[in-house]
């Protein structure tokens, strides 16, 4: 991807959370950076401060806490389009608890937070889309609260399948599992009730 083409990606994204002027977003653009990360590696660990959000260009990108035990479970997937960021623990700047590790080979373009809050320090226009974006997360959260309470393992099964279409054949089923709060086991049997078996 040319560096115009990025331009054009990370601004079409960037106004389809919420319009900000041409001027602004080149400015963010202009200290940002494209990073390539290999498969299995991470943009942020668990125990590490972040400094960076960045925008998914390509890649998939899994969501995980992992306990004393290393057992894993699965936050969320972040999948092309969509900013990745341990928002609790850069905006209180702590240690992550969770690791946001690579699913595939992935492309990002990162930047850094604390710049990005300066810079809505010094231009207003940027807090529309800073309370847009958190308000997705929020949403997002709530929803899957919901989802865990209220729903059974079937109906969150077919969920993840429309909020993320496409996505079961690229990542590893026990990592679907661990979203849906399941067993493979318990997956694969959801699958042949369903008849997607």
């Amino acid at each position: 991807m040319s560096k115009e083409d990025l331009y054009d990606f990370f601004k079409n994204t960037i106004n389809t959370i919420e319009p900000v002027s041409d001027e602004l977003i080149l400015e963010l653009f202009k200290i940002s950076k494209c990073v390539h990360y290999s498969k299995g590696s991470f943009f942020v660990m668990a125990g590490d401060k972040p400094e960076y959000m960045g925008l998914n260009i390509n890649g998939i990108f899994r969501l995980y806490y992992a306990d004393d035990n290393g057992n894993e479970f699965t936050k969320g997937f972040s999948v092309p389009g969509k900013f990745i960021v341990s928002y609790s623990a850069i905006a209180q700047n702590r240690e992550s608890y969770f690791s946001i590790e690579t699913i595939t080979e992935s492309d990002v373009i990162q930047f850094s937070f604390l710049e990005l809050m300066n810079m809505a320090q010094k231009a207003i226009e940027w807090f529309p889309f800073l309370f847009k974006l958190l308000q997705s997360v929020y949403i997002m959260k709530e929803m899957r609260e919901k989802s865990f309470l209220l729903e059974n393992a079937s109906v969150r099964y077919v969920n993840f399948l429309k909020e993320f279409p496409g996505l079961e054949d690229k990542i590893r089923q026990y990592h679907i599992a661990s979203f849906l709060g399941i067993t493979p086991e318990a997956l694969c049997r959801i699958k042949k009730d369903l008849k997607l078996m």
